[in-house]
């Protein structure tokens, strides 16, 4: 998008500056050309600029100069000129402009005020014509509290308005947003529209922006999002843990595998995994084909994933004897197996592993053994 800030930068009219002699201009101009005569005119001659505007600023044609054009028309207070200019335009070019007035608001006074007033002079076309999107760059809880009352209502048929909605109170208020989406959280049932509340917290920590998230904001919206998981619905704690990730906390995140798995975690809170890993070798001058099954069981406080599971616990085994490759001189190949998610006792471990020993010996071999090891604590 135009950084409008830096084009909007024009030099202060001279004292030389003709403002009827630029109107001429103006008139005179092709489309292509009268955007950039608007904007001096109206840096020039205020007065002048806005004898013209309602004949001049429909010809402006949208893009860069029409977006500098916008900004020049609020300046000089022909804002309904402006609104009926945008109300003319197709859908994608209205949506840039409404765009490009954000990227000012918080460095222009008449911009912000402009915007902060579309949403009563605008009625519903405010909200449906995405004008509220502008207000994603303007700071300050008169913003917010537009946005904190419209979130407030019922969501409706339409959860994509609530979901733009969300989006632009969290990137506008940033931290100060985080008491309000716990709030919005607490009281949301529908799993789908509180995973997309819960990754918001993101957005409130101002992760993505240029210079990044403050550790500060991210480590609010971390807490946050970890004294909510308790409570979350489980599919909701994934999206969770990707909210946390991408706050940069990779602990917090790891420490929800234990509101994730909360249905399957023992008396004292901790979580029961298994292991299987499974060496083969060919073995007596590649005559024969030899195999060791090692099962363990796998402890975890709570802090472990399905999809961390295989790595931790190889580490956690580094100290077992997988030599069958030594023993028969000849290099063998380890597999490792873990369970989708842990188990609910020892019976479902012991379980598991019978039925991975069933699903290896119907690949028959010259010899195999099984070696039940020590519990790998993670």
């Amino acid at each position: 998008m135009l950084a409008l800030l830096a084009l909007l930068a024009l030099p202060a009219a001279a004292q030389d500056c003709n403002g009827p002699a630029l109107a001429r201009s103006l008139t005179a101009a092709s489309p292509v050309q009268a955007g950039p005569i608007f904007v001096e005119l109206a840096r020039c001659d205020a007065a002048t600029a806005r004898k013209v505007v309602a004949k001049e600023l429909p010809r402006v044609l949208p893009g860069e100069d029409g977006d500098r054009a916008a900004v020049a028309t609020i300046e000089i207070g022909a804002t309904d000129v402006l609104l009926t200019w945008m109300k003319g335009m197709d859908p994608s070019g209205r949506s840039r402009t409404i765009a490009a007035l954000g990227e000012v608001c918080d460095g222009n006074a008449a911009v912000r005020d402009f915007l902060m007033g579309t949403k009563e002079r605008l009625g519903d076309e405010f909200w449906t014509d995405r004008w509220f999107r502008a207000l994603s760059r303007c700071g300050g809880p008169e913003v917010g509290a537009i946005f904190a009352a419209e979130l407030d209502k019922p969501i409706g048929p339409d959860r994509s308005r609530f979901l733009g909605l969300l989006e632009v109170y969290a990137r506008s208020q940033g931290p100060a947003a985080i008491p309000k989406l716990k709030e919005l959280a607490a009281r949301t049932e529908d799993p789908e529209t509180l995973s997309y509340i819960v990754q918001s917290f993101s957005d409130a920590a101002r992760v993505g922006v240029a210079g990044g998230a403050r550790p500060e904001d991210a480590a609010a919206a971390s807490q946050a999002i970890t004294e909510l998981a308790p409570s979350l619905p489980l599919r909701v704690v994934d999206a969770a843990r990707v909210a946390m990730q991408s706050l940069g906390d990779e602990a917090g995140a790891d420490a929800l595998a234990a509101a994730r798995y909360r249905e399957l975690a023992q008396a004292d809170g901790s979580l029961l995994w298994g292991a299987v890993a499974v060496e083969t070798a060919p073995c007596k001058k590649g005559k024969q084909t030899w195999r060791r099954v090692h099962l363990a069981e796998v402890k975890d406080p709570g802090r472990t994933w399905a999809d961390q599971l295989s790595k931790r616990a190889q580490a956690a085994a580094s100290g077992w004897e997988l030599s069958l490759g030594k023993q028969c001189k000849a290099e063998a190949s380890v597999e490792w197996r873990v369970p989708a998610e842990p188990f609910a006792d020892e019976a479902a471990l012991k379980a598991w592993h019978a039925a991975q020993l069933k699903e290896i010996d119907e690949q028959p071999v010259d010899r195999s053994t099984v070696v039940e090891q020590d519990t790998l604590q993670l």
